[in-house]
């Protein structure tokens, strides 16, 4: 079946237009003692910490500028995401090349967005249609096409950015029904009203937190572009906070929801509900660069432990927690790998197990130490139910399992190793500490392919010799 038919015309007629700003005025207010008291403790920094103040405000900017795609649909994400790649922490560009190769573009688009929002209100100049229709153009630069509801079903047209849309917009909305934007005839005196009402005295004396609200609610009203007018509203509503705290508004993700339902409230009229939601992410914005600021004046783990224990080597390329998470992504990938070679062969009588867990190591080993300061041992273990030949007898499992301990380098030089060493002295495994840092290499992959295929093999083996001892002793 198609599409069902969609009544554009009746559509258009139901379309609200968006408030004038002096009745958004008389229906909201902002709980400034709230704003000031987090602006003020943003105020308070030490003195020297500027470069950890544009570190903060860069982070929450790449948040912003990661979600706003993501609650739009176009990709995916979540909390432990999100932060990976705002906060730059290793391996963000691998992390975010697993969303597709598409990603990236859209949100280096999104970061070009922000940073020309920041522009305008740096320049402090009136907000014009010509920038809004130049934000479009950035934000959307990496979009090429975009879904559109037919009578055949969905199709993609090409996104032309930076022009007013040509054909309706209207969508259908998460309860199921139609929500009317502003006609295509009436599209282009819409976007005029707002900046007329965004240039008005009231509005440029009212509070940041209200411009940006009533900004980002107009536009939305009206949805004057094809696709975008999200993402294009909330880098909007950025310029009036970067002008007062210089951050943009960081809505995310995990917001969409309590977002969705603000604008669903001030389209009935509750213009406060949605006030009140752009209030609340502008003092989380607050909260986390102060905070960001706070933790970057602290000596970094790296810098104490260096304190503690001496200098590392001059030649040294990895800090000591980088050669630790280097050690358990190799733990994890060998787990992983081992995990699947023993579900091959846990068939009938035979079952298995492996893992890792923390424990001293049994052998010290000069230059290396345990991982994570505490050791960690990688262990496997098979077997199998043994027969009862006689009714009277009953016998134990026979259980055949090894363990080996990793051990990681001192100095973090190129062409040192980990060395993976069974307790029992005959077998080990070493590892170049590049081929685990920042990312397991193809090369060391296949070798833990490898590894696991035949420790499991050599297992089976012990432990049919192990059946067959049993098996000799009840004959």
């Amino acid at each position: 079946m198609g599409a069902p038919e969609v009544n554009v015309h009746a559509l258009d007629a139901a379309y609200k237009p968006f408030p004038t700003f002096a009745q958004w005025a008389s229906k909201t207010s902002v709980d400034t003692v709230r704003w000031d008291r987090y602006n003020s403790a943003l105020k308070q920094r030490p003195n020297g910490s500027d470069d950890a103040l544009n570190r903060a405000r860069e982070i929450v900017k790449r948040a912003a500028a990661l979600d706003t795609g993501a609650i739009e649909g176009l990709y995916e994400v979540d909390r432990g995401f999100t932060f990976t790649v705002a906060l730059e922490t290793a391996a963000w560009e691998v992390k975010l090349a697993e969303k597709g190769a598409h990603v990236r573009p859209l949100f280096e688009a999104q970061m070009h967005a922000y940073d020309y929002v920041l522009d305008l209100a740096t320049k402090a100049e009136p907000i014009s249609e010509a920038a809004i229709r130049t934000l479009h153009e950035v934000v959307c630069k990496a979009q090429a096409t975009y879904r559109v509801m037919t009578a055949i079903g969905p199709q993609e047209q090409e996104l032309v950015k930076g022009r007013y849309k040509v054909l309706p917009n209207h969508v259908r909305t998460r309860d199921g029904l139609d929500h009317s934007y502003a006609p295509v005839d009436v599209t282009p005196a819409e976007m005029q009203r707002l900046i007329e009402e965004m240039r008005g005295e009231a509005f440029l004396a009212a509070h940041p937190v209200i411009q940006a609200a009533y900004a980002h609610y107009g536009l939305v009203v009206i949805h004057p572009f094809a696709d975008g007018n999200g993402r294009v509203a909330r880098a909007l509503a950025s310029t009036f906070t970067y002008r007062a705290i210089s951050t943009p508004v960081m809505i995310l993700s995990e917001h969409k929801s309590d977002y969705l339902d603000s604008l669903e409230a001030a389209d009935a009229g509750e213009f406060q509900s949605f006030v009140d939601f752009m209030l609340r992410r502008s003092i989380d914005t607050m909260v986390i660069v102060s905070d960001s600021i706070r933790e970057t004046s602290v000596p970094s783990i790296e810098e104490s432990l260096a304190a503690i224990n001496g200098p590392k080597s001059r030649s040294a390329r990895y800090s000591n927690r980088q050669i630790d998470e280097g050690g358990a992504r190799f733990l994890s990938a060998l787990t992983r790998a081992t995990e699947k070679e023993i579900s091959d062969v846990a068939v009938g009588k035979i079952q298995g197990k492996c893992g890792v867990a923390a424990g001293a190591h049994r052998t010290y080993l000069p230059k290396y130490r345990p991982s994570q300061n505490i050791g960690q041992h990688f262990y496997l273990e098979l077997l199998s139910v043994q027969p009862s030949w006689h009714s009277e007898v009953s016998l134990p499992p026979a259980v055949v399992k090894r363990e080996y301990d990793l051990y990681v380098p001192v100095d973090a030089d190129q062409g040192n190793e980990y060395l993976l060493k069974n307790r029992e002295g005959n077998d080990e495994m070493a590892v170049p500490v590049e081929d685990a840092i920042p990312i397991l290499s193809a090369t060391l992959q296949i070798r833990i392919d490898l590894f696991a295929d035949r420790i499991v093999r050599e297992l089976l083996a012990d432990l049919g010799a192990e059946v067959e001892r049993a098996n000799q002793r009840l004959r």
